[in-house]
Protein backbone atom coordinates (compact mmCIF):
# COMPACT_ATOMS: atom_id res chain seq x y z
CA UNK A 1 0.00 0.00 0.00
CA UNK A 2 1.38 3.37 -1.03
CA UNK A 3 1.27 6.25 1.44
CA UNK A 4 0.64 9.81 0.36
CA UNK A 5 3.79 11.89 -0.08
CA UNK A 6 4.72 14.03 2.91
CA UNK A 7 4.08 17.77 2.77
CA UNK A 8 7.78 18.66 2.21
CA UNK A 9 8.13 16.01 -0.53
CA UNK A 10 4.97 17.19 -2.28
CA UNK A 11 6.08 20.80 -1.94
CA UNK A 12 9.51 19.90 -3.36
CA UNK A 13 7.87 18.19 -6.32
CA UNK A 14 5.45 21.07 -7.01
CA UNK A 15 8.09 23.77 -6.63
CA UNK A 16 10.50 21.81 -8.82
CA UNK A 17 7.86 21.39 -11.52
CA UNK A 18 6.96 25.10 -11.42
CA UNK A 19 10.62 26.11 -11.61
CA UNK A 20 11.20 23.72 -14.50
CA UNK A 21 8.32 25.32 -16.42
CA UNK A 22 9.89 28.75 -15.80
CA UNK A 23 13.27 27.40 -16.93
CA UNK A 24 11.68 25.93 -20.07
CA UNK A 25 10.06 29.28 -20.87
CA UNK A 26 13.26 31.25 -20.23
CA UNK A 27 15.24 28.98 -22.55
CA UNK A 28 12.46 29.14 -25.16
CA UNK A 29 12.05 25.37 -25.02
CA UNK A 30 15.66 24.66 -25.98
CA UNK A 31 16.12 20.92 -25.37
CA UNK A 32 19.90 21.23 -25.02
CA UNK A 33 19.35 23.34 -21.88
CA UNK A 34 17.05 20.79 -20.25
CA UNK A 35 19.78 18.73 -18.56
CA UNK A 36 21.33 21.74 -16.87
CA UNK A 37 17.85 23.08 -16.09
CA UNK A 38 16.87 19.87 -14.30
CA UNK A 39 19.90 20.16 -12.04
CA UNK A 40 19.40 23.85 -11.33
CA UNK A 41 15.67 23.58 -10.69
CA UNK A 42 16.14 20.57 -8.40
CA UNK A 43 18.74 22.47 -6.36
CA UNK A 44 16.65 25.66 -6.18
CA UNK A 45 13.50 23.69 -5.27
CA UNK A 46 15.39 21.88 -2.49
CA UNK A 47 16.81 25.18 -1.17
CA UNK A 48 13.38 26.82 -1.27
CA UNK A 49 11.85 24.00 0.79
CA UNK A 50 14.72 24.21 3.29
CA UNK A 51 14.55 28.01 3.59
CA UNK A 52 10.76 28.35 3.30
CA UNK A 53 9.16 25.14 4.58
CA UNK A 54 5.64 24.43 3.40
CA UNK A 55 2.91 25.75 5.63
CA UNK A 56 -0.63 24.60 6.21
CA UNK A 57 -1.96 27.47 4.10
CA UNK A 58 -3.09 26.85 0.56
CA UNK A 59 -3.55 29.38 -2.19
CA UNK A 60 -7.07 29.84 -3.49
CA UNK A 61 -7.07 30.29 -7.30
CA UNK A 62 -9.86 32.89 -7.36
CA UNK A 63 -8.36 34.76 -4.40
CA UNK A 64 -4.98 34.73 -6.12
CA UNK A 65 -6.41 36.10 -9.38
CA UNK A 66 -8.25 38.86 -7.52
CA UNK A 67 -5.08 39.62 -5.57
CA UNK A 68 -3.03 39.91 -8.77
CA UNK A 69 -5.56 42.41 -10.15
CA UNK A 70 -5.43 44.37 -6.89
CA UNK A 71 -1.63 44.27 -6.84
CA UNK A 72 -1.25 45.41 -10.44
CA UNK A 73 -3.75 48.25 -10.09
CA UNK A 74 -2.23 49.48 -6.82
CA UNK A 75 1.27 49.25 -8.30
CA UNK A 76 0.27 51.45 -11.24
CA UNK A 77 -1.44 54.03 -9.01
CA UNK A 78 1.46 54.07 -6.55
CA UNK A 79 4.01 54.22 -9.37
CA UNK A 80 2.28 57.26 -10.85
CA UNK A 81 2.20 58.88 -7.41
CA UNK A 82 5.94 58.31 -6.90
CA UNK A 83 6.63 59.69 -10.39
CA UNK A 84 4.54 62.79 -9.68
CA UNK A 85 6.41 63.39 -6.43
CA UNK A 86 9.85 62.94 -7.94
CA UNK A 87 9.12 65.19 -10.91
CA UNK A 88 7.67 67.94 -8.73
CA UNK A 89 10.14 70.79 -8.05
CA UNK A 90 8.99 70.85 -4.41
CA UNK A 91 9.72 67.08 -4.02
CA UNK A 92 6.71 66.52 -1.72
CA UNK A 93 7.98 63.59 0.33
CA UNK A 94 8.17 62.98 4.05
CA UNK A 95 10.13 59.73 4.41
CA UNK A 96 10.18 57.73 7.60
CA UNK A 97 9.41 54.42 9.21
CA UNK A 98 6.27 53.12 10.81
CA UNK A 99 5.77 49.90 12.74
CA UNK A 100 2.44 48.10 12.55
CA UNK A 101 1.01 45.02 14.21
CA UNK A 102 -0.04 42.46 11.63
CA UNK A 103 -3.17 40.40 12.06
CA UNK A 104 -2.46 37.76 9.45
CA UNK A 105 -1.24 34.43 10.82
CA UNK A 106 2.47 33.66 10.86
CA UNK A 107 4.01 31.98 7.86
CA UNK A 108 3.05 32.36 4.20
CA UNK A 109 0.32 34.98 4.71
CA UNK A 110 2.66 37.37 6.57
CA UNK A 111 5.50 36.76 4.14
CA UNK A 112 3.27 37.48 1.16
CA UNK A 113 2.07 40.70 2.79
CA UNK A 114 5.59 41.92 3.64
CA UNK A 115 6.92 41.11 0.18
CA UNK A 116 3.91 42.65 -1.55
CA UNK A 117 4.38 45.90 0.37
CA UNK A 118 8.06 45.93 -0.65
CA UNK A 119 7.12 45.58 -4.31
CA UNK A 120 4.67 48.46 -4.24
CA UNK A 121 6.20 51.89 -4.93
CA UNK A 122 6.47 54.10 -1.86
CA UNK A 123 6.89 51.37 0.78
CA UNK A 124 9.62 48.94 1.70
CA UNK A 125 9.36 46.24 4.34
CA UNK A 126 12.39 46.87 6.53
CA UNK A 127 11.85 44.36 9.36
CA UNK A 128 9.38 41.59 10.14
CA UNK A 129 9.62 40.28 13.69
CA UNK A 130 6.75 38.20 14.97
CA UNK A 131 3.59 40.19 14.30
CA UNK A 132 5.45 43.51 13.99
CA UNK A 133 6.26 44.91 10.54
CA UNK A 134 8.44 47.98 10.16
CA UNK A 135 7.91 49.78 6.86
CA UNK A 136 10.06 52.47 5.32
CA UNK A 137 7.66 54.91 3.66
CA UNK A 138 8.19 57.60 1.07
CA UNK A 139 5.57 59.78 2.75
CA UNK A 140 4.44 59.05 6.31
CA UNK A 141 1.71 61.69 6.00
CA UNK A 142 -0.20 59.37 3.66
CA UNK A 143 -2.71 56.82 5.06
CA UNK A 144 -0.10 54.04 5.06
CA UNK A 145 -1.79 51.99 7.76
CA UNK A 146 -5.09 52.06 5.88
CA UNK A 147 -3.31 50.81 2.73
CA UNK A 148 -1.56 48.06 4.70
CA UNK A 149 -4.89 46.92 6.19
CA UNK A 150 -6.49 46.74 2.74
CA UNK A 151 -3.53 44.75 1.43
CA UNK A 152 -3.81 42.51 4.48
CA UNK A 153 -7.47 41.81 3.60
CA UNK A 154 -6.45 41.01 0.01
CA UNK A 155 -3.75 38.60 1.22
CA UNK A 156 -6.24 36.93 3.57
CA UNK A 157 -8.48 36.23 0.58
CA UNK A 158 -5.55 34.61 -1.28
CA UNK A 159 -5.33 31.99 1.48
CA UNK A 160 -9.07 31.66 2.01
CA UNK A 161 -8.90 33.20 5.46
CA UNK A 162 -12.06 34.88 6.63
CA UNK A 163 -11.99 38.56 7.46
CA UNK A 164 -12.80 37.52 11.03
CA UNK A 165 -9.30 36.03 11.19
CA UNK A 166 -7.96 39.55 10.92
CA UNK A 167 -11.03 41.23 12.37
CA UNK A 168 -9.03 43.50 14.66
CA UNK A 169 -7.47 45.02 11.57
CA UNK A 170 -10.62 45.67 9.58
CA UNK A 171 -12.76 47.42 12.13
Amino acid sequence: MQSAPSLPALSLLLRGAALLVVWWALTLGETSALGFGLGVTALVAWLSVRLFPPSGYHLRPLGLMLFLGYFLSRSVVAGLDVTRRLLSPALPVHPGEITLTLYLPEGSPRWLLANTLSLMPGTLSALLEGDQLTLHCLDTREPVEQDVRETERQVARVFGLSLNDIGRAVQ
